[in-house]
């Protein structure tokens, strides 16, 4: 999207300058307007617009989100028109991240651009998930409901973080402090342990060696390793984002044991739920399928209800369809089946969207209660290696003094 550089007045009568993006100059002096400045030069520039992110942009807490969608979902269900409501959000307290996104987006719906794309320009704000749901409640009239449910999701992933950091607070403390604690063994302790084997000419244990050739290996390397994981992280960063490489880490996700079946049961329930909210208002299954492509947020997913689609409009059923790839849960293929001959397709698809939720819930709640017991098993092990490697040759030592 191009971006536009200005001079103009501010409501305050100062002077001000500065670029805004926009996709042609009504658009430009439409957005300037919302934010109180009223341009008297307005040029396109060459540069980079401010829609595309940086490489490491910082995201909105997720918790954020889901109580600005919240409160937007509520606005809608009252009757207020978007743009009246994106208002009324703009008036309360919130992060400037936030409130810069509000106001781009309202400047983009009032210039008449719909909501999912303006939303769409913000992915550090309304992750590109969502936008797909988002244009799912735009096409079925649905809109407060479909925010609803991204807020249930969001706040579902607060807890799921909440939960998880919980989980890491005391691993990561014993982690720091018996990080010190090897250092201070490693730096002093060692050394001349070491060095009075070595002036005796015995041999050090087992575990003293392959904790000096670690150490040794870090001090000559550890700046090289730390260099060639970086380009790793930014490496796998750029494959991911190609369309080979991400369904390569989604199969790669999905075949994870535990933790695959808790992302296959997140994009079955965003599956079932957005194709409910579709059909309930009115849209055909066809048109239906298209646009939830889009939300799943899985691009094998995707492939798979693109064949669905085309199957549908030959005259297929769409659980025979999507049973044959395997990728989509019995529960859902089942519960689709049964709406399907019964023509209570999206009631059954919101009854399995639930059931789903509420497995994803019990997942989440046992993998945090075993994930803390482990990291502290794990860090046991490290110290007790550590204080092996240390004591065995005190030990050595002492029968030699006897």
């Amino acid at each position: 999207m191009p971006a536009f550089a200005y001079k103009g007045i501010s409501a305050e009568g100062r002077s001000v300058s500065g670029t805004v993006d926009a996709e042609n100059p009504r658009t430009a002096r439409a957005r300037l307007h919302e934010r109180g400045i009223f341009a008297s030069e307005l040029k396109e520039t060459a540069g980079a617009t401010a829609s595309t992110q940086p490489l490491f942009a910082r995201r909105l807490p997720v918790r954020e989100l889901a109580r600005t969608l919240r409160q937007l979902a509520t606005l809608l269900g009252a009757g207020i028109p978007l743009v009246d409501a994106i208002t009324s959000l703009r008036n309360r307290p919130m992060r400037a991240q936030l409130a810069a996104a509000l106001d781009a987006v309202k400047a983009d719906v009032t210039a008449g651009e719909s909501f999912h794309v303006a939303a769409g320009r913000h992915p550090e704000v309304v992750p590109p998930i969502y936008t797909g749901m988002i244009r799912a409640g735009e096409a079925s009239g649905a809109l407060d409901r479909v925010l609803g449910r991204i807020a249930d999701h969001a706040e579902a992933t607060a807890r799921l973080q909440a939960q998880l950091r919980s989980a890491m607070t005391y691993p990561l403390i014993m982690m720091f402090v018996g990080g010190a604690i090897v250092t201070f063994l490693l730096a002093y302790v060692v050394p001349q342990v070491t060095r009075v084997f070595l002036e005796s000419k015995q041999a050090l244990p087992l575990p003293t060696r392959i904790l000096m050739g670690l150490g040794h290996f870090v001090a000559s390397y550890g700046l090289h390793l730390l260099a060639l994981l970086a380009l790793a992280a930014l490496a796998v960063r750029a494959y991911s984002g190609t369309a080979q490489g991400r369904r390569r880490f989604e199969r790669v996700a999905m075949g994870l044991p535990w933790i695959g079946a808790v992302v296959r049961n997140v994009v079955m329930a965003r599956f079932a739920h957005t194709l409910s909210t579709l059909l309930s208002g009115g849209l055909p299954l066809v048109e239906a399928l298209d646009i939830t492509r889009a939300a799943t947020g899985s691009a094998l997913v995707a492939d798979d209800l693109a064949r669905a689609r085309q199957d549908v409009s030959e005259g297929q059923s769409l659980a025979a369809s999507i049973a044959t790839g395997g990728r989509f849960h019995p529960m859902v293929v089942d519960m689709i089946a049964v709406g399907e001959k019964s023509g209570a397709l999206e009631h059954m698809l919101t009854r399995s969207a639930e059931a789903l939720d509420e497995e994803v819930r019990t997942n989440v709640e046992v993998m945090a209660g075993v994930l803390e017991p482990a990291m502290i098993v794990l860090m046991a092990g490290v110290v007790l290696f550590v204080v092996l490697a240390v004591m065995l040759p005190v030990f050595e030592m002492n029968q030699l003094v006897r």
